[in-house]
């Protein structure tokens, strides 16, 4: 099973990684983050290597699950729209070889990109500011890889639960604007209406609770913790909730000392579980369905 598996993986790969969309995308990320160090050494006199990692934080949360959501949306779907998914499955590999082997492939694109990116930094960061925080990028590196990794989990268990393309499309760019523009909607909003007014810098727990759950403050709340500064997620705002308490981590608004499931290492549980979660799912799906 493992080798059937990497044989759909290296296939996969191959076929991703010609879609120029994506390449765009990745050039769009080594550039900024080049943009990026080259304008904070021109217009910064006194910033130091490790200050300007934190930079990476933007871009890096931005195009990272953009990319993902694009390398992951039609790896099973496509196969089956096609029809090619009955000539694969007519060979040695089978459907959780197909599911967990284009995940592997999709996943190494993503993390393609990323080392890209950090390669980027790590050199740009020796020439300008003439020093590498390198254990510092290393984490930064590793935690990035498993924010790509989850959301192209995301996509692919999507792409083998649905039987056409428009709804992985309509349910991977929903979950994003969920994420993003609608978060504070769909959180801050109920709690408005149940209490009668935003949540403060100390709201109910069930209030973090659902904070630590989205993906992108799971991610930068734990990036916070490696470098100098502070990483806030880049999620729309509409004055549900004060600015100040939007950037304070789940933690540090709970009164007292926090459960371990408001604590920033949990972050960690919440990434790994937007790994697992919807990968299974898809599979349990699409080891079900009538091709």
């Amino acid at each position: 099973m493992v080798s059937h598996i990497a044989t759909v993986a290296r296939k996969d790969f191959d076929d991703a990684s010609r879609s120029k969309l994506l390449w765009a995308l990745i050039g769009l990320l080594v550039g900024m983050v080049a943009i990026g160090y080259a304008g904070i050494w021109y217009v910064v006199d006194d910033a130091s290597a490790s200050e300007v990692l934190g930079f990476l934080g933007f871009p890096l949360q931005t195009l990272v699950p953009i990319a993902a959501l694009i390398t992951g949306y039609m790896a099973v779907v496509g196969e089956r729209r096609s029809g090619s998914i009955k000539l694969l499955l007519g060979l040695p590999p089978n459907r959780a070889d197909v599911v967990f082997g284009k995940l592997l492939g999709r996943a190494a694109v993503i993390g393609t990109a990323i080392a890209l990116a950090f390669i980027t930094a790590l050199v740009l960061s020796s020439i300008f500011f003439g020093a590498v925080p390198l254990f510092a990028l290393v984490e930064f590196g590793l935690l990035t890889l498993l924010f790509g990794v989850a959301f192209v989990s995301f996509a692919v268990g999507v792409s083998a639960a649905v039987s056409t393309r428009g709804k992985s499309m309509a349910i991977v760019v929903g979950s994003y604007m969920l994420f993003v523009a609608l978060w504070e909607l769909v959180t801050a909003g109920p709690y408005r209406l149940l209490y009668g007014e935003g949540p403060g810098t100390e709201p109910a727990t069930w209030y973090l609770v659902l904070e630590q759950l989205n993906p992108l403050m799971a991610y930068t709340t734990l990036a916070t913790e490696i470098v100098e500064g502070t990483i806030p997620p880049f999620t729309f705002q509409y004055g549900l909730e004060s600015f100040e308490a939007s950037q304070l981590t789940p933690a540090e608004r709970y009164a007292g000392e926090a459960p371990f499931y408001l604590q920033e290492w949990f972050g960690i549980v919440v990434l790994l579980g937007w790994l697992l979660v919807p990968a299974l799912i898809g599979y349990y799906r699409f080891s079900r369905a009538d091709l």
